[in-house]
């Protein structure tokens, strides 16, 4: 069956709030080996959508897969705090290597682990969003994703610059050390309430099992599934969600390209209820022709909302209900 569109805009609605813009949205994921986020691109050619990874086939790879889409480019460099030297760990899952060596005691607890054991190690030199950025003649970023096996912190670090005009970022944090001396979820939520960020949604929670996981399992349970499953596991990573604080507040004295901008990145990451503050918000005061624009996407937004909840309603009735919902909202 095919899943329903859930996102909080159309991919034509989120084009149209895009193209209203006085500037492309900027956005940055770092670790992106299989392409950047595909929400993004539905920001349509009003944006400049850029991916890291360190290894120059992969990007080429990408670069080629992309060539027909607008503003899409991949950088093969590795990221970190600082330029210079970096020893990287590679593992038996590549996805898995780090800047981090793989912590011995997690290794020996978690079976499905050996994803992280040691194969050998290589030397790595390091740059910097803001190193690369001043080289690239870039200024301000509106939205950054970092997945990078334990070093999204020293990532963060090295985009301090160019944090000050981004508005969401999204970031895999560890609960626990995997990587020998890693920084986790409180040291990088220290760091973004340090630079005007708060913490929005924490998604896609892992939790690692004590035993293998069986024929027909998830190998790391995901979300509620360790609650209703004999998989059970620690909680061990997940993806967390930082918003700017003014970009919550509807009281914040914002323009409303700023607003309009905001709800094109709250679309990008799924955040339905930010997504309307920031068009009714930029509503209030954008000229005319790009407010009839705003109100017909607002007013759909809506629509898909309470579509939404309705499903969502549909799903957690008790059966005996569904018929009569179902015939109510058919």
């Amino acid at each position: 069956m095919r899943r329903p569109d859930l996102s909080p805009l159309a991919s034509g609605d989120l084009a149209k709030i895009a193209s209203l813009l006085d500037r492309p949205v900027v956005a940055i994921d770092v670790g992106s080996r299989d392409g950047v986020r595909a929400s993004w691109r539905s920001l349509g050619p009003n944006a400049l959508l850029v991916g890291f990874d360190p290894d120059p086939e992969e990007c080429r790879r990408l670069e080629a897969a992309s060539a027909d889409r607008q503003g899409e480019r991949y950088v093969p460099l590795a990221l970190g705090a600082q330029t210079g030297p970096r020893t990287l760990h590679l593992t038996r899952d590549p996805q898995s290597s780090s800047l981090f060596a793989p912590a011995p005691r997690a290794l020996e607890r978690f079976p499905e682990l050996w994803r992280h054991e040691p194969v050998r190690t290589e030397t790595l030199e390091l740059s910097t969003i803001d190193e690369w950025a001043l080289g690239s003649g870039l200024e301000e970023l509106d939205a950054l994703k970092v997945d990078v096996q334990g070093a999204e912190l020293e990532v963060l670090m090295g985009t301090a610059g160019l944090l000050s005009s981004t508005r969401i970022v999204e970031a895999e944090v560890e609960f626990q050390e995997l990587y020998t001396d890693q920084p986790l979820f409180c040291d990088v939520m220290v760091f973004m309430r340090g630079a005007g960020f708060e913490l929005w949604r924490v998604r896609e929670l892992h939790h690692c099992g004590l035993q293998p996981a069986r024929r027909g399992e998830p190998v790391f349970g995901v979300g509620d599934y360790v609650e209703r499953t004999r998989l059970g596991g620690q909680l061990a990573w997940g993806n967390a969600i930082f918003v700017r604080g003014a970009l919550a507040d509807a009281s914040a004295a914002l323009d409303w390209q700023v607003r309009a901008r905001d709800a094109c990145l709250a679309a990008a990451f799924g955040l339905p209820e930010l997504v309307e503050l920031g068009l009714s918000q930029a509503l209030v005061s954008a000229p005319a022709p790009a407010a009839a624009t705003i109100e017909e996407v607002l007013r759909r937004a809506r629509r898909r909302g309470r579509s939404r909840r309705a499903r969502d309603l549909l799903v957690r009735a008790p059966s005996h209900l569904r018929g009569f919902l179902g015939a109510r909202l058919g």
